[in-house]
């Protein structure tokens, strides 16, 4: 029987024989168990260099779909299609794969901007602001000297520019008659002085012979009725005459009557005296004032400075004649002031006494108000200040006077602080970290801060809110940023914490 071959496919060449190996034992075996763990290796490095920043595993949920590395260089990743938790390998050559969500592998997160700004913890106070007026020096007192007495000018001892004292002799006029008047009023004071003398010691001297003649008489009198009363007791027992008798009484009565007359004498004296003493006390009294009035009339040809100033005018010189009554010289005091103009709304604030500043070229002055304001003129009044210290500036010296004028009185915050809508002003303050709009009203600005009302002391206040913050937006302050109102504004806004 004819064996017959098996037929086959004329396409598909014969498998070819595998080449011999030196032995499939043990050994090839070793090699492949060797290698499997280095593809696992592989493969779980590709996995953490693909994995993103950040990105978690699907445990318990949805996991982020990856692609799978070749851990031997080769095949491609296939991309993560399955649910949360599920791995898997596919692909070429031990393609690493992990099967994933369809949904985002983002994290479940609430987004939340918080805005960091600076704030400033604001105070109560009154906001003032420089203000500055112009003035001009000029003297405290101006006076035109006139003559009181007329006569030629014999001295002018001072020049224009001198400076000199109260009472100084400034123009000497001669008048021999003025001096002779006074030298008669002394000589008639003199003569008067020594007529009431005179008579005051002679009336003294007359006073003791009269009081001493009263005496004599009083003694007379006692001895004349000690001997009528001896004559009377004699008489009534007959040892004498009744002529003896009448002439005892007789010696009596001549004795009270010579008594009489030396005490009438003694009181017409005194009277007379008296009366002579007051008429030469008016004598002396009225050469007395003959000669104060010689010596004011002399003094008139003295023509002296009223007070202590500076000559800057003279009317006459040296043997000219000035009337009485005509102007003599000028002077000016040395005492300087200012005069300048202030709005009537803050004449409250310039009482008497109260100090400015006068700045002059490079200069500081301190001024002190010395008078009342008057009546408003062309809405300003006008006050004058006088230089506390000396030297002061030249007359007609031109400068600034400044002063601290009071804004208002409220709550002070930055200016930057203020955000306007229309009319309305408000600013933001932090409140339970968050930026609360609150309305206020401005008083005043000055400086680069305002006055405002409607807030309350130790209120935090935004400084510079930013651009397009709301009410109610969540915001952070640095702590190296806030500080309290009242210098120059805050800075720009602080970094985020």
């Amino acid at each position: 029987m004819q064996q017959t071959s098996p037929s086959r496919d004329p396409g598909i060449s014969a498998p070819t024989p595998p080449p011999p190996t030196g032995g499939s034992g043990p050994a090839s075996r070793r090699w492949w168990l060797l290698g499997i763990p280095l593809l696992l290796a592989a493969g779980y490095t590709g996995y953490l260099i693909g994995r993103p920043a950040g990105g978690a595993g699907g445990a318990g949920g949805f996991s982020q779909g990856q692609s799978g590395a070749a851990p031997s260089g080769f095949g491609s990743g296939g991309a993560g299609s399955g649910y949360s938790g599920t791995r898997s390998r596919t692909g070429a050559a031990g393609a690493d794969t992990r099967s994933g969500s369809g949904q985002s592998g983002a994290a479940d997160t609430t987004s939340r901007t918080v805005t960091p700004v600076t704030a400033t913890t604001v105070k109560a106070g009154t906001l003032t602001t420089q203000r500055s007026a112009t003035g001009t020096v000029s003297s405290a007192q101006t006076s035109s000297v006139t003559a009181r007495a007329s006569g030629a000018v014999s001295a002018v001892p001072v020049k224009v520019g001198d400076t000199v004292r109260a009472g100084q002799t400034v123009i000497q006029q001669s008048n021999s008659d003025l001096d002779l008047s006074v030298q008669s009023a002394r000589t008639a004071l003199a003569s008067a002085q020594v007529n009431l003398a005179t008579q005051t010691n002679q009336t003294s001297a007359n006073r003791g012979q009269l009081q001493q003649q009263v005496i004599s008489a009083q003694a007379a009198l006692q001895s004349a009725q000690t001997s009528y009363a001896a004559n009377q007791r004699l008489y009534d027992i007959g040892a004498i005459s009744r002529t003896d008798l009448d002439t005892s009484s007789s010696q009596v009565a001549s004795a009270r009557a010579a008594l009489s007359t030396a005490q009438n004498n003694l009181a017409q004296n005194g009277r007379a005296g008296s009366e002579s003493l007051r008429t030469l006390q008016l004598a002396v009294q009225q050469a007395q004032i003959s000669l104060s009035q010689a010596q004011q009339n002399a003094a008139a040809a003295r023509v002296t400075a009223p007070f202590d100033g500076q000559i800057t005018a003279l009317n006459v010189a040296g043997g000219e004649y000035l009337s009485a009554g005509s102007p003599a010289f000028s002077i000016v005091s040395s005492q300087r002031q200012v005069s300048f103009s202030v709005p009537p709304s803050e004449i409250a604030t310039f009482p008497v006494g109260r100090q400015v500043s006068f700045v002059s070229g490079q200069k500081t002055y301190t001024l002190k108000v010395v008078q009342n304001p008057g009546a408003p003129t062309n809405n300003t009044v006008q006050l004058v200040g006088r230089f506390v210290n000396s030297p002061a500036p030249a007359l007609g010296t031109v400068g600034a006077v400044q002063y601290a004028s009071a804004v208002g009185k409220g709550i002070i915050v930055p200016s930057t602080a203020l955000q306007t809508d229309n009319n309305d002003s408000s600013v933001f303050v932090v409140q339970g970290g968050k930026a609360v709009s609150r309305p206020v009203t401005v008083i005043g600005q000055s400086g680069g801060q305002s006055v405002v009302s409607g807030l309350t002391a130790g209120s935090q206040v935004i400084t510079e809110p930013p651009a397009g913050l709301l009410d109610g937006a969540a915001v952070t302050t640095a702590p190296s940023a806030q500080r309290s109102a009242g210098g120059p504004p805050a800075g720009g806004p602080g970094g985020a914490p």
